[in-house]
Parts: structure tokens; C-alpha cells; sequence
């Protein structure tokens, strides 16, 4: 029973709600005797303990498990003619003592959707770069193709010239800095934070060393050089030359199957043009999201926004990791970056709104093929089994949050299709 109703935003409301006596006595009888068909009690078979036992030995899950059904049902009865859709779960505000015989009373908070006028969303204007691949933009795909199919000869008898490896040991000293010690290589003339260190190797040969000195600022990567100058000793253990693979037929089947330079050339360009269109795409879909988002101003639920920046957060620590971050040392100040991604995740949720509502006003609905389809292509793309990707979809809603997304894309196209070039 609905005790009180209260707007506290365009998107925030409050309910009073009063849980009839007679209803928490049913549902109580109810619960009570799903547990005393399983109650395990020393002294009674399963299935025949007393009801009067079971509700003193298990009077406190009993009421949890009463008001984990009642609150729920009795929440969305209490708002169901009020022509909201609520987002987020409730926040529970007050509630009366669970008292036998007697009705309970609870405040709860909750988010809505809000609610807006849809405004002119076709005719939009977009800007639509022209697409164009010169042979200078193959000839520099190609290069990249070469290093990767780049040898490295050792040469110890020559110096160190531009464009050679140089394999080093490099011991890092300082007053009140223990040495430090670390391998590895350098091309030589490659951009650097570090260019003492090319100045010193350039011309030497293998076995030669040399050393420079170095002043850091006080916000230097490595806290132990903060402040410090610092003495590196540099070793130089081998010098390597790359050797690039000349551009010829041979070399044009090693690298993708093609059977000619020709063929391989105009493969490479047919891909940068695919990437390149692609970009165009998503950038056109961004100017729409923006425009759309100008074009209508309305309040978005805090909920909304906590969960979009959740999977923010959630995506930017997966990036991380996987550039080798170890999240529980580094000294990440999560509530900044979280302050940081806000306004963007504000943004998603506006333009998933007014997606919803172009999607609804223009009919556009998805079905289950539509849904599987799209759960069967990221289940292969990571390797997962499909059966067992929707199951848990369906768990934890999220396959209607997919139908949903699936939807709003749908929506965005069909704005897309709808605008106006520049």
C-alpha cells in the first residue's frame, strides 16, 4: 500500500509503502514450510521437523527471506500508476521492526528514466571526410612490413652507425641511490627521454664502454633519481645490423601469400581504405551522439552513471594490465581518475537514452536471432562457448541489456542514414 509518493528530482523519487499484516503472515506460512521440508535438526527426519521448531530455530532467515520477497513486489505494486521506470536498485531509507502480527512501514529512494521531449533528430548535419590512399601511405605500410621481416647480422668490427642495435648493460649510480643494473638494446638514433645515451655510443664497437651524467627534476619516473644526478656506465656487448628484405615477388609471399609486389600493393591499399572508412564511421557516429546530446537537455540518473563509469573504470584497469601494470602496487588514485572519466560516462548515458527513445519511436525492435548472433560473434572472437556466454547473459540481465544496446545501434544507424554530409 502506497503511504506517500515524493518528486526529489526530475530523475529521483521516494516512496512511503506500508506491507498489509495479513500479507507478511501469508508469505511467512509460506516460508516457513519451504523450510521445514528441508530443516536438517538432530532428533527429526528431513521434512519432519515441527513448524513451530522451524520458526524458532530459524526465525531470523525466515523474516530475511520474507522481506526479500515482499519488499520487491510490494515496491513495484506501490509505483506501478505512477508512469515511471525505475533504474538501479532502491535505497532502503527506514524500515519498521519485523514484528509478528503487525503491518511494516519502509522509505525507500529510488532512480527513474527521465522523461523528455524527442526533438528533430533527422537532417542532421555530419561531417564526411573524403577517403583517399596514396601510393605514399602503402609505400609506408610496406616499410613497417619490412622490419618485421628484418635479420640483425652481428658487426664487430666497425663502430655504431644510425639505425644500428646496440645491446648494452647500463649500470645507473648516484649519492644515497644503490646502482642499479639493467640489459637490453637501443637503436641507435631512435627518439628518446635520453639522448646522452646515443651520444655516447655512437661510433663505439662491441666490448667498448663509456659513461655520461645526467641531472633529473624533481618529478622523475624513477623516485629514487628524483632531485639527483645521476652516473651511468654504459656497455656496449654487441652491435647488430638490420638487414631489411628487398620488395620483390619473393618477399610479397612471404609476408601475406600474395603472388606479386602488384597483388600485395593493392591489397594494402584496399586494407588502409576498409581502416580508414571504418574511422570515418565511427567518427560521424560520435558527431551524431553529440549533436543528439546538444539537442535535448535533461537530468540523467546518478545510478546510470555510477554503473557506465564502473565499466570505465573496469576497462581501464583490464588496460593496464595487459601493458603490464601491477594494479595492487601501483599507486593509482582511483577516485581522481573516476572524477576524470565522469563527464564522458554522462555523455554515454544521455545518448544511450535518447537512442532508446528514437528506437522506440521508430519502432525498431531485436530479436533473439538478432541477440544470438551478436553474443555467438564475441563468443568467438574470445574464444568462449557460445551455450555458456548466453546462460549467464540471461542470469544477470544481461542479455536484455544487449537487446537493448543492440537496439540503440540500430537507432544511431538509422540517424546516420537520416543526416546531412558536409
Amino acid at each position: 500500500m502506497l503511504l506517500n509518493y515524493e518528486d526529489l528530482s526530475t530523475v529521483r523519487k521516494s516512496v512511503e509503502v506500508e506491507i498489509p499484516a495479513d500479507l507478511i503472515a501469508n508469505e511467512a506460512k509460506r516460508v516457513t514450510n519451504e523450510f521445514s521440508r528441508h530443516a536438517k535438526i538432530p532428533g527429526f527426519r528431513e521434512g519432519k521437523v515441527p513448524l513451530s521448531i522451524v520458526r524458532t530455530r530459524f526465525a531470523k532467515e525466515i523474516q530475511e527471506e520474507v522481506m526479500n520477497r515482499l519488499l520487491p513486489l510490494s515496491f513495484r505494486e506501490a509505483i506501478s500508476d505512477k508512469g515511471v521506470e525505475p533504474v538501479g536498485d532502491p535505497q532502503l531509507e527506514h524500515m519498521d521492526a519485523f514484528i509478528d502480527g503487525a503491518p511494516l512501514k519502509y522509505k525507500a529512494a529510488f532512480d527513474v528514466k527521465p522523461q523528455f521531449t524527442l526533438h528533430d533528430y533527422k537532417g542532421i548535419d555530419v561531417d564526411d571526410p573524403k577517403i583517399e590512399v596514396s601510393d605514399n601511405d602503402v609505400d609506408e605500410m610496406i616499410e613497417r612490413l619490412r622490419e618485421q621481416g628484418s635479420s640483425f647480422r652481428p658487426e664487430p668490427d666497425r663502430g655504431i652507425e644510425e639505425g644500428d642495435y646496440a645491446m648494452i648493460e647500463i649500470t645507473a649510480s648516484a649519492e644515497g641511490v644503490e646502482p642499479q643494473t639493467n640489459s637490453g638494446h637501443v637503436k641507435l638514433g631512435e627518439e628518446t627521454p635520453m639522448p646522452e645515451l646515443h651520444d655516447i655510443l655512437r661510433g663505439k664497437k662491441a666490448g667498448e664502454s663509456g659513461s655520461f651524467e645526467k641531472a633529473y627534476p624533481e618529478d622523475a619516473s624513477n623516485e629514487a633519481f628524483r632531485g639527483k644526478t645521476v652516473k651511468h656506465d654504459v656497455t656496449i656487448k654487441e652491435v647488430r645490423v638490420q638487414e631489411k628484405p628487398e620488395v620483390n615477388d619473393d618477399f610479397a609471399r612471404s609476408m601475406g601469400g600474395w603472388d606479386t609486389v602488384e597483388q600485395m600493393r593493392e591489397a594494402i591499399g584496399a586494407d588502409i581504405r576498409r581502416h580508414r572508412e571504418l574511422e570515418a564511421l565511427r567518427m560521424k557516429k560520435n558527431q551524431i551522439g553529440d549533436r543528439l546530446i546538444a539537442a535535448h537537455e535533461f537530468e540523467v540518473p546518478d545510478s546510470l552513471v555510477e554503473e557506465e563509469l564502473g565499466k570505465s573504470l573496469q576497462n581501464y584497469a583490464r588496460f593496464l594490465s595487459s601493458q603490464g601494470v601491477d594494479l595492487e602496487k601501483a599507486e593509482l588514485d582511483w577516485a581522481k581518475i573516476g572524477n576524470d572519466f565522469r563527464p564522458e560516462a554522462v555523455k554515454r548515458v544521455k545518448r544511450s537514452l535518447i537512442l532508446e527513445q528514437i528506437a522506440k519511436a521508430e519502432g525498431l525492435t531485436v530479436g533473439e536471432v538478432e541477440v544470438d548472433a551478436e553474443i555467438r560473434r564475441a563468443a568467438q572472437e574470445n574464444n568462449r562457448d557460445f551455450a555458456e556466454v548466453k546462460h549467464r547473459l540471461k542470469h544477470d540481465g544481461g542479455y536484455e541489456a544487449l537487446r537493448a544496446s543492440l537496439a540503440q545501434e540500430k537507432a544511431l544507424d538509422l540517424v546516420l542514414r537520416e543526416s546531412h554530409a558536409k
